[in-house]
């Protein structure tokens, strides 16, 4: 008999267990462990047992599903007005779509009742602090079109396209950074600054990369002015079981004034060729494909693209 009920102390290994048991694509951590699910997961600060649904029959588990919340706007706690369900993760079952219906139906009411206005599908940068390094990449870029299973769980649900997210790769053997008039200018008025394991600027940054390699490029102008920064990370362990010495560009800050001026492409293309020089062999970074100016940007430095991810809208 299939019952359902949320996240016990003792499941870790059990859903270790389902999601090895599921095909979640390439880009899902294989094997699982619980000891990876503890790093990424259940050592979060805002973790709520009640957000991570489970379906049994009797003392197994035939799946399970988790909800997220983002940062409110100064990104000192969560706001709840939107909500997603990051994933829905259940084996070959000959019951497997009634599972994951009735998964995901009560996720729904786990977010409406915690006050959810709006409610998506798949977990992106703005929505997301579980399961980084262990499904997507270098960041949530929603439900991956490498995983089609779990994204017809959310059409079949009737759910609908509400965003898409590139996900690109850059190799870094031979790469060198532009050079032109304007990257040469902003070479001799700027500095660019390294920091390894910076500061985290808030409650959410903190919250979300504890426990993962920071780094932290920060170019600066006259008078030390902070000029805009990239921060990126080693995409642990996903980078590990696929063999690869990967790098994962997780956000660039231009401040206002200075955008539009050809610094995020100084600052990334000097951030890629320290990496390199490093030893970094890959670097991938995630963009929301009607952002066409990021577009433009990692086209210009090499990017292409490797898989699509997709938010969906209840």
């Amino acid at each position: 008999m299939i019952g359902f009920d949320c996240f016990r102390n003792d499941d870790p290994p059990r859903l270790a267990d389902a999601w090895r048991a599921t095909d979640l694509g390439p880009r899902a951590l294989q094997p699982m462990t619980s000891a990876d699910l503890e790093t990424a997961v259940f050592s979060k600060p805002y973790f709520d047992r009640r957000g991570l649904l489970v379906a049994r029959d009797a003392d197994r588990i035939l799946g399970f599903t988790h909800v997220a919340f983002g940062p409110n706007a100064d990104r000192t706690a969560l706001d709840t007005a939107v909500g997603t369900t990051l994933l829905v993760v259940v084996p070959p079952h000959e019951r497997r779509c009634e599972i994951e219906s009735g998964l995901l139906a009560r996720a729904e009411e786990y977010l409406r009742a915690r006050g959810a206005r709006t409610i998506l599908g798949g977990g992106s940068a703005a929505l997301g602090g579980f399961y980084l390094g262990l499904y997507g990449g270098s960041d949530l870029p929603g439900i991956l079109d490498s995983s089609p299973g779990m994204q017809d769980v959310f059409r079949r649900a009737g759910y609908r396209e509400a965003g898409r997210t590139a996900v690109l790769q850059r190799p870094l053997a031979g790469f060198r950074p532009p050079v032109n008039r304007l990257q040469l200018a902003i070479r001799r008025a700027t500095t660019l600054r390294a920091i390894d394991e910076p500061a985290r600027r808030s409650w959410w940054e903190a919250a979300t990369t504890t426990g993962i390699s920071l780094r932290r490029y920060e170019l600066h102008g006259e008078s030390d002015a902070l000029l805009g920064s990239a921060s990126f990370w080693d995409v642990q362990p996903l980078a590990a079981s696929w063999g690869l010495t990967m790098t994962g560009l997780l956000r660039i800050d231009i401040e206002g004034p200075r955008r539009r001026q050809g610094l995020a492409n100084f600052l990334v293309a000097e951030a890629l060729h320290d990496l390199a020089e490093e030893g970094t062999t890959v670097v991938e970074a995630q963009v929301a494909e009607d952002n066409a100016p990021a577009m433009k940007l990692f086209s210009k430095l090499g990017f292409q693209t490797v898989d699509q991810g997709t938010v969906f809208s209840r």
